[in-house]
């Protein structure tokens, strides 16, 4: 991928690769997470292990997601139950949205908390309506 792609492009690019990622992966899906995008509990899946994925692009709307080129980082979702299990989770979200107010005068339109809605629609970083399809299938 290189920097000139558009965010919609890139989005593009991004389901496509995952898509090709999952196509290839041997292993079930994280039982933890759900496999349809459309579900609230959503989490793409890699070697039996939940991810949330984060797209970084040059023009990305949001400051935070800026990087120099195209890319895509892969969080372990468990680390965020680790830190609900810790009793963590909250302040450390606080913080960050607090960071990225502080950047940008506002915080990411598209978060939601895992289960409030599919976290698909906020992995290429690019702002989605409510009519938004993810491409991705199981």
């Amino acid at each position: 991928m290189t920097s000139h792609l558009s965010l919609t492009k890139f989005e593009e690019k991004i389901w496509k690769q995952l898509q090709l990622l999952h196509n290839v992966d041997p292993h079930p899906w994280d039982s933890e997470v759900s496999s349809d995008p459309e579900n609230s509990k959503f989490s793409f899946s890699i070697a039996g292990k939940a991810f949330c994925i984060i797209g970084m692009h040059p023009k990305s709307s949001r400051m935070a997601r800026q990087s120099p080129y195209p890319a895509m980082i892969f969080n372990l979702h468990w680390q965020f139950e680790k830190l609900r299990d810790m009793g963590v989770y909250q302040r450390v979200k606080k913080r960050i949205r607090k960071a990225d107010e502080k950047l940008q005068g506002s915080i990411n339109p598209m978060l939601d908390d895992f289960g409030d809605s599919s976290e698909a629609r906020q992995y290429s970083g690019r702002a989605v309506d409510s009519n938004w399809k993810c491409p991705f299938h199981h």
